[in-house]
């Protein structure tokens, strides 16, 4: 692919990741880019990688698509393993491959993360994410929210809850 189309691809996403047009609106853009891709780097660090489920997650968790919207999704169990079910569409042509829940260093969740790129390697299955009909694996980490997100551009807003 010839270098314009590609740069215009990628303008185009950080155009619509940047959301609602108020002053932070381009650098809440790039972070909704920078930000996830900074969050796969962190399966490399020690002892973040989740080994397996955590015993408790909240009923209602914000779902992102990556560089995209968020929306709800709707926590439950099957057997051992936590099943997410997103609340809504997503836009045509999207194609989720993998889930990462993403814990604080507290172990709150703060919310599930969308990928369309290939999973992350040696991260074992925590559950899934469900979306209409498909069903893609979720993936856990324990991580300090500073490091991947600006506090002015949530990855996880609550508003999307109520």
């Amino acid at each position: 692919m010839p270098l314009f189309p590609r740069v215009t691809i990628l303008l185009v996403a950080l155009v619509a990741a940047c959301g609602d047009g108020r002053p932070h609106g381009a650098p809440c853009g790039i972070a909704a880019l920078a930000g996830p891709t900074a969050l796969l780097t962190q399966f490399s660090v020690a002892h973040q990688t989740l080994g397996s489920p955590p015993s408790g997650l909240p009923e209602r968790l914000v779902v992102r698509l990556v560089a995209g919207p968020a929306y709800r999704g709707t926590v439950g169990r099957s057997d051992s393993l936590w099943i997410v079910g997103v609340d809504g569409p997503l836009p045509p042509g999207t194609k989720p491959l993998f889930g990462v829940l993403v814990l604080d260093l507290k172990g709150k969740a703060r919310g599930v993360l969308l990928y369309e790129t290939a999973p992350v390697q040696g991260a074992p299955p925590i559950g899934n994410v469900s979306v209409g009909n498909v069903s893609v694996p979720l993936i856990g980490i324990q991580v300090d929210p500073a490091r991947i997100e600006d506090p002015s551009c949530p990855f996880f807003p609550d508003s999307v809850l109520r």
